[in-house]
C-alpha cells in the first residue's frame, strides 16, 4: 500500500474524522495482510492448500485481502457495492500487480452480493468478511454464495456478534441489546449517521442460516477467536464442545468455515 493509497483512504475515511472509531477504520484497512494470516492459518486446518485457486472477495472493501491472496499464486475477483472501496481496491491493486505471481491476479467488479453477476460453480473459495451485517438479505445473500462456489468449494465468512455488548462499527457500548428504534436514536445522538446501520445475527441464527441453504460441515472453533485470552480456562472450554457452545454466544466476533457439498 502506497502513498496514493494513503491519500486515497485518508479521503474515503473524512466523515469519521474527530470520532473515537477512527482510528479503528484505518487499522482495519491497512493491517489487511496480518487478518490474511489468521484467515489462511484457519483455512489450512481444513483446506489440502491456499494456492492456485479461484477466490471471490465479497465485499472486498479497499481490496487489501485480494491483493494478499494474489501474491500467494491466486486468481481473486474483489466485488464491491461501494464506488469509493472499489475506487480504493483499483489503487491498491495498482500498486502491488508488479509482484504476483505469474498466473495470479485480480479482477474488480461493482456489484450487489445479493445478485452475483458470475456462473454457477465458478469459485473454489468465497470470503465473506464483514458483509452479511450490512444486508437485510441475508438469506439471499447466502444462497448467491452456495450458487456461485464450486462442488466442495467452501466459504470463510466472519461477522461480528449481536450478543457483544460493545459494537464493532460504531463502538458504542450497548447498543446491540437495544430494540431498533432506541439503537437510531443512539446513534443520531452520537453524530455517527441517522440510524443503527448494520443488522448483526447471533451464533445460533447465523448457524440456522448456513443450514437452511444447505451448507455442510459449518465449523465455527473458538480456537479462532484472536480474542480468546491464554489461560488454562479457556484451554477447558476449547476441549468441551458444550462450553465452545456456550462460549460462542458471547464471543465478539463468529468467524466460521462451511463446505457445499
Amino acid at each position: 500500500m502506497g502513498k496514493r493509497f494513503d491519500k486515497a483512504l485518508r479521503e474515503y475515511l473524512k466523515p469519521l474524522e474527530g470520532f473515537d472509531n477512527y482510528q479503528n477504520w484505518w487499522n482495519w484497512y491497512k493491517n489487511t495482510e496480518q487478518r490474511v494470516q489468521q484467515y489462511i492459518k484457519h483455512l489450512r486446518e481444513y483446506l489440502p492448500g491456499i494456492s492456485n485457486l479461484k477466490i471471490l472477495d465479497l465485499g472486498c472493501g479497499a481490496g487489501g485481502v485480494c491483493v494478499s491472496f494474489a501474491n500467494r499464486n491466486n486468481r481473486v475477483l474483489g466485488l464491491d457495492l461501494d464506488k469509493k472501496l472499489i475506487n480504493l481496491t483499483k489503487i491498491n491493486v495498482s500498486d502491488a500487480e508488479n509482484d504476483f505471481p505469474p498466473n495470479a491476479g485480480v479482477s474488480i467488479v461493482l456489484s450487489s452480493g445479493t445478485s452475483l453477476p458470475f456462473e454457477d460453480e465458478t469459485f473454489d473459495l468465497v470470503i465473506c468478511n464483514d458483509v452479511i451485517e450490512h444486508l437485510t438479505e441475508q438469506e439471499e445473500l447466502m444462497l448467491e454464495i452456495h450458487r456461485v462456489l464450486k462442488i466442495g468449494g467452501h466459504l470463510y465468512l466472519t461477522t461480528p456478534n449481536k450478543r457483544y455488548p460493545i459494537e464493532s462499527h460504531t463502538g458504542i457500548f450497548g447498543i446491540t441489546l437495544l430494540p431498533k428504534p432506541l439503537a437510531d436514536v443512539f446513534i443520531r445522538m452520537s453524530g455517527l449517521g441517522t440510524s443503527f446501520p448494520v443488522k448483526l445475527v447471533s451464533y445460533e441464527s447465523l448457524i440456522r442460516l448456513l443450514l437452511k441453504v444447505k451448507f455442510q460441515s459449518v465449523i465455527n472453533s473458538p480456537k479462532w477467536d484472536k480474542y480468546l485470552p491464554n489461560i488454562n480456562l479457556m484451554k477447558v472450554i476449547r476441549k468441551n464442545r458444550v462450553l465452545e457452545w456456550i462460549f460462542n454466544l458471547f464471543t465478539p466476533l463468529h468467524t466460521v468455515l462451511c463446505k457445499k457439498s
